[in-house]
């Protein structure tokens, strides 16, 4: 009977300072020195970093607060991480760090990070404070990410906008207007062309859409901009929704790409191996179903992934892929039966058919409603030289067969 007053003692105890904690974490009051900045840091080196990144930075000097909210991590120790990655199901973090551990990130990087002041009075400033603390919450914390619709810009923009009662007018005047979201990417991977391709070839319609200004948001570069030229309205009221921004570290210029059209070179080359082996294969008579197993497998398999992007996945981008046009899975199929003569009449027509759609692909190109990489021209031109090759082969054979079954004597 003794320990049990004891023991409830100590529950309430430890359920009173549990709730006396969680309250200080949710009701942190900022002092009148407070400040919320966005931070705008440059795009990386790595193909995860190269259209840059965005985060909220609250510093309090006489609470000895300086955090950084960032809507830009996840978690690689999720057993399903890269599944989720590739299908689209991957799910995006809101963490807090100290400022110091978030710049020493991006002083390792070289990249180089702007800050903008928000002209906001004490009022707005707790209570966003106090909205970015609730999404912090394990609850609220974790969002499916979206590349274009939802991402690290657009939660800071979207939260912005609904944590700050004034009326925020944005001057869309500082973007380059009528531009996709496929144009809109293209200018981060100059320096990058393997990785230009691959995004190229892994988009779909959907990306060839024109951005409405308000979409520009979802690249960081583009979202500093606006807001440096944002104002907030509150009744005849019209103030500056920053005073400006600044450089808070300073970065190092990217590298540039050492060979910025090496797939098209590859490409080219890829041509030229066609065109010698094919004129070889026309003084023959024979066909090197070798090199085509190579070249219509290794495009089947591509289009392999651009079906799987399309049909498998979550990602709303990558589907209704032109691509699938030269670019599709039945190529793998038709590398199994190429060099089986029993086979012969089902080749021909769908080779004949393969010959028509890529003709017909090359003259249509600047008309087409996607946006297809014309680095790949000469792949598809290599396509196009041996499927022809091979009906012209079949059809030599065909007319062989025949003259020997009317004269079966002749040797």
């Amino acid at each position: 009977m003794g320990k049990r007053p004891f023991l409830f003692i100590l529950i309430t105890l430890s359920l009173f300072a549990a709730t006396v904690a969680s309250a200080q974490r949710t009701t942190i009051r900022l002092s009148p020195e407070a400040r919320v900045t966005l931070l705008t840091c440059s795009p990386g080196d790595e193909l995860y970093s190269v259209f840059g990144h965005s985060a909220i930075r609250v510093k309090d000097p006489l609470l000895g607060l300086d955090t950084v909210f960032n809507y830009g991590t996840f978690d690689f120790s999720d057993p399903n991480f890269y599944t989720n990655f590739v299908r689209g199901k991957l799910n995006y973090v809101l963490s807090v760090a100290e400022y110091r551990h978030f710049e020493y990130d991006y002083l390792m990087e070289g990249r180089w990070i702007w800050e903008q002041e928000l002209n906001i009075n004490p009022r707005e400033r707790q209570y966003l404070f106090d909205s970015l603390i609730i999404n912090r919450q394990p609850e609220n914390r974790y969002y499916l990410y979206d590349f274009f619709f939802d991402n690290c810009a657009t939660r800071i923009r979207d939260i912005f906008v609904e944590a700050i009662d004034r009326e925020i007018l944005f001057d869309y005047q500082v973007l380059e207007p009528e531009k996709s979201f496929r144009e809109l990417l293209m200018p981060y991977l100059t320096e990058k062309p393997w990785a230009r391709l691959g995004i190229n070839l892994a988009l779909g319609m959907p990306a060839d859409n024109t951005a409405t200004p308000w979409d520009y948001m979802f690249l960081p570069d583009h979202m500093m901009a606006v807001f440096e030229h944002a104002r907030f309205k509150s009744g005849n009221d019209i103030t500056g929704f920053t005073p400006g921004s600044r450089v808070i570290l300073e970065g190092n210029e990217l590298p540039r790409a050492s060979f910025p059209y090496a797939p098209l070179w590859v490409f080219l080359v890829v041509l030229l191996a066609v065109l010698v082996i094919s004129h070889l294969d026309l003084q023959s008579k024979r066909l090197s179903w070798w090199f085509d197993r190579i070249l219509f497998g290794s495009v089947g398999l591509l289009g392999l992934l651009i079906t799987f992007l399309w049909f498998g996945t979550d990602h709303q981008v990558t589907v209704r892929n032109l691509n699938i046009l030269w670019a599709h899975p039945i190529h793998l199929i038709i590398c199994f039966f190429l060099s089986d003569k029993r086979h012969r009449i089902l080749l021909s027509y769908y080779f004949g058919i393969n010959l028509v759609l890529l003709v017909l692909l090359i003259f249509s190109w600047p008309l087409l409603p996607q946006s297809l990489p014309w680095m790949i021209m000469p792949l598809v031109i290599a396509l196009i030289v041996r499927s022809a090759l091979i009906l012209r082969i079949f059809s030599q054979d065909s007319i062989v067969t025949d003259a020997s079954l009317r004269n079966p004597t002749s040797s």
